[in-house]
């Protein structure tokens, strides 16, 4: 019988979960809406029932459920998952246990945070993969990061390392949500990209752009296609993500940059001018043996970094 790990990956809209060999072999998925609306106590429910899917799936596949692991927004403290800030996007998660949640199941349950999973699956048998010092980021309706160093996951004192979305890009800048200012997350997420392409607009009438609603998937098609409006928009986006990695790197001189999130489909040309402007900024020195690639495994990379939680963990 095959020992396989269950990841359960929670967004604002949708859980998105499967069971993970130690390997890194996908041997099943599933996703079901979250119902945040519906409350904590549905919420949870949900989890629990998700779960108890994965458990049910792995005799299906001659598989064993040898532990879980739980990505959620917030700051995250490992490996109980207790949530102790930053989830605007699920009202009242602050100060849950995610670990006993799952209280009654005859298996380890552990949390973190959803950026540090997605480290944790490039790392481990994705675009990191081999390296020993790695920063991963996602770009999308928020910003996330996580620093890898030796296979180990950075999570600091109190939990909160890699909060790339949060470092300052302008002083004293747009109000963010946490109610500080300058944030790089209100400058270069989905929202920052479609308010910058809406003010352009004005200037290019003609641009197809201007029919219809505004989102990120159909700016960067536009972009991909040499629409001016979304061409300087995406220029100036990836122009202040290069120079927000730029910092990183001089910080860290890690060997590998990969980017994940919605936002990292926007092609090659888009990582290149990201690429680009890392290495205009960042020193020589700490750029001569960095790579930056594109995260390997998209939307799934939450679910599968939350089943390497416990892999290595559990004999």
């Amino acid at each position: 019988m095959t020992i396989c790990y269950g990841g359960i990956d929670l967004g604002g809209s949708f859980i998105k979960a499967g069971l993970l060999t130690g390997s890194g072999k996908v041997l099943h998925r599933l996703i079901v809406p979250a119902e945040v609306e519906r409350g904590i106590a549905a919420l949870k429910d949900n989890l629990r029932s998700v779960a108890r899917g994965l458990i049910e799936a792995a005799p299906t596949y001659d598989a064993k459920v040898a532990g879980i692991g739980v990505g959620s927004p917030g700051t995250i403290r490992f490996p109980e998952g207790l949530v102790t800030g930053a989830t605007p996007n699920i009202p009242g998660w602050i100060g849950t246990n995610i670990s006993r949640i799952f209280s009654d199941f005859d298996l380890p349950v552990v949390g973190d945070n959803d950026a540090n999973c997605m480290g944790l699956a490039e790392a481990m048998f994705g675009a990191g993969k081999g390296t020993k010092l790695g920063f991963y980021l996602t770009l999308g309706t928020g910003i996330g990061g996580a620093i890898i160093i030796d296979g180990k996951l950075l999570r600091g004192a109190s939990y909160c390392a890699g909060e790339f979305g949060h470092m300052v890009l302008i002083y004293n800048g747009l109000e963010c949500r946490t109610g500080r200012r300058g944030c790089l997350e209100q400058y270069v997420n989905a929202g920052g990209l479609i308010r910058e392409t809406r003010k352009r607009l004005e200037k290019y009438p003609d641009s197809p752009l201007n029919d219809g609603d505004l989102d990120v998937v159909g700016i960067l098609e536009a972009f991909r296609t040499g629409d001016p409006a979304a061409v300087e928009s995406v220029e100036e986006n990836a122009d202040m993500i290069g120079t927000a990695i730029g910092s990183v790197v001089n910080l860290l001189n890690p060997e590998v940059v990969v980017i994940g999130g919605g936002m990292s489909q926007g092609g090659d040309r888009y990582i290149d001018l990201i690429r680009q402007s890392v290495f205009g900024y960042a020193f020589e020195s700490t750029t001569s043996a960095l790579k930056i690639k594109v995260a390997e495994f998209g939307n799934e990379a939450g679910w599968i970094g939350a089943a390497c939680l416990n892999i290595g963990q559990i004999n």
